[in-house]
């Protein structure tokens, strides 16, 4: 799903950019045989200073500096890039609509009837996006060969009316995804990246691109688990259809406050203490600061299991699997800590299985892999 895309002519390969409160990370995928493979990638750890919990290009030239500087720094040749919204800067509701009786008629006004009474600003402030879901429950257009004598079997002549009772009573529901973000966000991606001189080909929810990178075509129900820097984003899909999406503040910088805190060391000591921690071997034992840091998580993980389960989107049945991304999804213990807390079984993602990557890599991108997720599935966006 892409909240804005544009036609552009062929080219060699695409960007992925993923902005986020930790930094940027930069990802060169070019297609080679029949397959995307890695060029180059880059990464800055650069924030914006003066907002905690805003991405880099709260300040567009600051962030198509970054951008910029990444591109040269590893050599990047594409000029043609994805990007992606933080999953908290997105508005995400499944809405139904009446099944439409032909496969020509417009079903955008029904669906802006629905989406206006959630969305959290006016319709006219957001820009949106949309999915079908029950995509069985479209009406096929009829082959070209079609008897003319009359109309489709069921349709109504054009000249009869049909009543209300009719619209709600004959035809099923179908469900449909929306996406959207307010135009002045949007605009700020475009801004960036117009001042950096690269084409922004599409922008989407990182939820789309974590689904092309870490699940591909498994149809099973799947939640994943992005550990960001601040921010934890949550999704759970299935079928390749992100059901639900949930946001919560805390992350990798949560676990280095603590360990600064309870050590009484710097933030940038923390930080290292926390990185050597994660090559460390501790067996089954967790360690206490960062099952501490971890129950934010832990609770918006739980919590998240639960709305799903009662949803009436689709019938009730529970997770199968936790695939965990991001940052500090590598740290100690993070895996079988969930797995035990929640009995679910739950896997480290690995972004890197479905792109081909230079040989004498793989150590180096097995180190790194996890927090390019996002970056990689925006490379791999075909249109």
């Amino acid at each position: 799903m892409g909240l804005f895309g544009k036609k552009t002519s062929a080219a060699p390969g695409l960007i992925g950019v993923d902005i986020g409160t930790g930094g940027m990370k930069c990802v060169e995928l070019v297609p080679e045989s029949g397959k995307l493979r890695l060029r180059t990638y880059g990464f800055s750890e650069e924030k914006n200073p003066a907002l905690d919990d805003a991405p880099l290009l709260s300040d567009p030239k600051r962030a198509a500096a970054v951008l910029s500087a990444i591109i040269k720094k590893s050599g990047m040749k594409t000029r043609r890039a994805n990007a992606s919204l933080q999953s908290h800067e997105v508005f995400h509701a499944i809405i139904t609509i009446p099944q439409p009786r032909t496969a020509k008629e417009d079903i955008k006004p029904m669906i802006e009837t629905q989406v206006k009474k959630v969305l959290p600003q006016p319709i006219d402030e957001m820009i949106l996006d949309s999915t079908v879901i029950d995509q069985d429950l479209m009406p096929k257009a009829p082959k070209k060969d079609h008897d003319k004598k009359g109309d489709e079997a069921g349709e109504k002549k054009k000249g009869d009316a049909v009543s209300a009772s009719e619209m709600v009573h004959d035809r099923k529901h179908v469900r449909v995804l929306v996406s959207g973000a307010p135009k002045t966000i949007v605009q700020s991606y475009v801004d960036t990246f117009k001042i950096a001189k690269i084409d922004l080909a599409s922008l989407e929810t990182e939820a789309f691109a974590l689904i092309r990178s870490l699940i591909g075509n498994d149809k099973s129900r799947i939640m994943i688990v992005d550990i960001g820097f601040n921010r934890t984003n949550i999704s759970i899909v299935h079928q390749g259809v992100p059901f639900l999406h949930r946001s919560v503040r805390a992350g990798g910088s949560n676990m280095t406050k603590m360990i600064s805190e309870k050590m009484g060391v710097s933030l940038e000591e923390a930080e290292q203490t926390k990185r050597d921690f994660a090559v460390l071997e501790n067996g089954d034992e967790v360690p206490e600061v960062f099952a501490k840091a971890m129950q934010p998580i832990l609770h918006e993980i739980t919590y998240s299991l639960q709305l799903y389960a009662q949803q009436d989107f689709h019938v009730h049945q529970m997770v199968e699997k936790i695939v965990l991304t991001g940052g500090s999804a590598t740290l100690p213990q993070i895996r079988p800590f969930l797995s035990q807390a929640l009995d679910i079984n739950v896997y480290l993602g690995n972004p890197w299985a479905r792109v081909g990557v230079p040989s004498g890599m793989d150590a180096v991108l097995a180190e790194n892999g996890a927090r390019f997720s996002v970056a990689i599935g925006l490379g791999m966006k075909k249109k």
